[in-house]
């Protein structure tokens, strides 16, 4: 049986299929890549060790993961592929495209970038990790890593193009999987639309709601968070009589914002900007669901020294 080609390899048959027909639900692009590079039915039949699931089919998922985040690919809508603006200058190379290709894009370098401004060091980079160094703990624990860190990245891009109210009530939704509120969705209330000062929503922190949170989201795709933003929405708490506040936003806060957020006391507060975000959703389970789980045994000792 030919080798099964490697993810970047189905990176240009993507792109083409895609500029030859248009966009595509994810299920019939996929079909389509098969299609035109002629993989047997031998080929597509074979599976992936961990989970059964078809390796050409997951190859061809990796290939566009790495062009969307490189700005050749973007999803419309759930489940579905078009070309991203990029794609064009990929397509011009009329070679196949490698991953090296991808990092010259701004795309890609702000991604990289904003992954490098987390707040936990990294232990080197987990699409670099040295196969002939690295036990098979140290390789899986670098996929686990690589796969959150993708995943991450697509709940943010999902967000941006959410509703301002819609986000709204998601940011919610993650506050009442911390435990605010009691855990409940329905101690949680959004603010209508009015002279509101900037507030989003209301938590209560107890039963009879004597203490309350404000929240305050801010759904942008990539402007920061200004300092008189942040201002604007603690002078609502403090008018309202609310001393605990949250401010979230899927893209980032300014300098200015953050250190006046750490120079006040009281009322408190506590920014968490796009990145934490989807850390939180991917934690508490919000917006995504569990695809496989990979069950790893070890030999039983005491077993096999039962009859000592």
């Amino acid at each position: 049986m030919p080798e099964i080609p490697k993810f970047h390899e189905f990176m240009r048959p993507l792109l083409e299929v895609l500029r030859d027909q248009g966009g595509l639900s994810r299920t019939d692009a996929i079909e389509a890549v098969v299609k035109k590079m002629g993989l047997s039915e031998e080929q597509v039949a074979v599976s992936q060790e961990s989970n059964g699931n078809s390796l050409v089919r997951g190859r061809i998922g990796w290939a566009s993961s790495y062009l969307r985040v490189a700005g050749a690919l973007t999803g419309p809508q759930r489940g579905y592929f078009a070309l991203g603006p990029n794609a064009t200058a990929l397509l011009a190379l009329n070679r196949p495209i490698k991953r090296a290709d991808l990092t010259s894009f701004e795309e890609w370098k702000a991604h990289q970038a904003f992954k490098q401004t987390k707040s936990q060091p990294q232990q080197g980079n987990s699409a670099d990790i040295n196969i002939e160094d690295s036990t098979p703990e140290d390789l899986i624990e670098a996929g686990v890593k690589l796969i959150k860190e993708q995943l991450a990245a697509d709940l943010l891009e999902q967000m941006k193009k959410m509703d301002p109210y819609a986000f709204e009530s998601l940011v919610l939704d993650v506050l009442a999987a911390m435990g605010y509120g009691g855990g409940s969705r329905q101690a949680m209330q959004g603010v209508p639309r009015g002279p509101d000062g900037g507030i989003d929503g209301r938590i209560n922190e107890d039963k009879l709601g004597l203490d309350q949170i404000y929240m305050q989201a801010k759904r942008y795709a990539d402007n920061s968070v200004s300092s008189e933003k942040v201002q604007a929405f603690v002078g609502a708490m403090t008018q309202g009589g609310c001393r605990k506040g949250v401010f979230v936003t899927t893209s980032t806060f300014t300098s200015d914002a953050r250190q006046f957020a750490a120079s006040i006391r009281d009322p408190r507060l506590v920014l968490v900007d796009g990145e934490k975000l989807a850390e939180l959703m991917i934690q508490h389970g919000v917006g995504i669901q569990t695809k496989e789980v990979i069950k790893i045994s070890k030999i039983d000792i005491d077993f096999f020294g039962a009859g000592e």
